[in-house]
């Protein structure tokens, strides 16, 4: 079961009830693979991207406004998770009929979170943290 430890904290409020809730959307696929509830699953992967696409906004938003300096770069590795995203979706209307599909999604739905929560956010934490003690 994926979790989120407190070194893994962006220690912003709204950027960390994200995180927290797209980890608790993988162990939630994960745990409807295991169970055999693939409707279930379908119907979850399409919430975990949409609240994913919402979070990458919410990030941007806030890393703009204390003009981080790898913006650019973060959005760039954000727009490269699309084709992840869409591979989801298609492995999502896969999972009942496909045991491939199933393992290939529930690796993707893990890695596509420690890719964007463990590798590339704390690139930016310290940065933040930084920055935001400065507007107080």
């Amino acid at each position: 079961m994926a979790k989120i430890t407190p070194s893994f904290e962006i220690e912003v409020e709204t950027i960390d009830n994200d995180h927290r809730r797209l980890v608790d959307f993988t162990n939630q696929i994960t745990a409807a693979i295991d169970d055999q509830q693939y409707a279930e699953c379908a119907r979850l992967v399409p919430d975990f991207i949409a609240l994913s696409k919402r979070h990458f906004a919410r990030e941007e938003a806030l890393l703009d406004k204390f003009d981080y300096p790898g913006i650019d770069q973060h959005r760039q590795h954000h727009a490269g998770l699309d084709d992840k995203m869409e591979t989801m979706l298609t492995l999502a209307g896969r999972v009942e009929d496909n045991r491939l599909a199933r393992e290939t999604l529930r690796r993707e739905v893990f890695f596509f979170l420690m890719d964007d929560v463990i590798n590339e956010d704390m690139d930016f934490k310290k940065f933040l943290v930084d920055a935001r003690s400065k507007e107080k």
